[in-house]
């Protein structure tokens, strides 16, 4: 029995890993894994994203001023999708002064929206940042959470199709 307990936070480690990944890559993988995310129209858009930028197709972004990974993501969602003339969205929770400051210090072409309420982060289903929605034109959505690996991420903006 004390070799059982020695080895059961092991065996427990290991095994809550691999669910987690599970998660992540059930989320990530699936070209149309948004299918929980309300159409666009229908979540809580803050009064500063006007309705053009919210026309499809269009990324949402979701970020945090603080967050290391999210400030790379708004970058090439800035840069893939301003080269392609595509429409993207970049919201965050910080207060509207924290965000025209975050955008002014990545400098983004794309605005960065205050969601001071997380309304938005709430109705897409996920409390992770960054979190990316791509709203495709047939009107599915993609949801893709975390930034962990920069050329996946950029895989993945490259295959949505305005």
């Amino acid at each position: 029995m004390p070799n059982a307990r020695r080895f059961a936070p092991a065996a427990l480690l290991v095994g809550g890993s691999a669910v987690l990944a599970g998660v992540v890559v059930t989320l990530a993988t699936p070209p149309y894994a948004g299918a929980r995310v309300p159409a666009a129209p229908d979540l809580p858009w803050p009064t500063t994203v006007a309705a053009t930028e919210r026309r499809l197709p269009f990324a949402l972004l979701y970020v945090d001023s603080h967050c290391p990974h999210c400030s790379r993501a708004a970058v090439l969602v800035d840069s893939v999708f301003i080269a392609r003339g595509m429409r993207a969205v970049v919201v965050t929770s910080d207060s509207p002064d924290t965000a025209a400051a975050y955008e002014r210090h990545l400098g983004l072409h794309f605005a960065v929206r205050s969601d001071s309420a997380s309304a938005l982060m709430h109705a897409i289903g996920t409390r992770s940042v960054p979190s990316l929605v791509l709203f495709h034109a047939d009107g599915s959505r993609q949801l893709v959470v975390g930034f962990t690996h920069e050329a996946s991420f950029r895989r993945v903006l490259a295959e949505f199709e305005p």
